[in-house]
């Protein structure tokens, strides 16, 4: 087992070599800022009754309805938040499939944010 100085990530990454692994260190605002270019956008419309419905562009499964465009940014959140857990518990199947690959960037994105309504902020229509 290894230990990673707090005050050598506040400095900058760290790779550490265990075996014929190498393991890439860092904070949790180094790697924020890293994944920042992965922006997720949704795109809705609003239906005859008044409700939105909208869905994720990056991760096409994703899609909610709400009555104010808000609700269906939250309900969106919400969905991807899931998502990444799911995705963060089934890293080897969701990683390896094809169609789902490219999400991981993403999926760690949304799991180093800290609650619904920052998640909700990085939606962008």
């Amino acid at each position: 087992m290894f230990c990673v100085s707090r005050h050598i990530l506040q400095e900058k990454p760290q790779a550490i070599k265990r075996n014929r692994d190498v393991i890439l260190a860092f904070s949790k605002t180094q790697m924020k800022e890293l994944l920042s270019i992965y922006e997720l956008t949704f795109e809705y419309e609003q239906d005859e009754d008044g409700r939105y419905a909208g869905s994720i562009e990056q991760i096409e499964d994703i899609v909610a309805d709400g009555e104010t465009l808000d609700e269906l940014r939250l309900e969106l959140a919400r969905q991807l938040i899931e998502y990444a857990i799911d995705y963060e518990n089934n890293y080897a199947r969701y990683y390896n499939t094809p169609n789902r690959h490219k999400h991981a960037p993403y999926v760690l994105r949304i799991l180093l944010e800290d609650d619904l309504e920052s998640v909700a902020g990085m939606l962008h229509a």
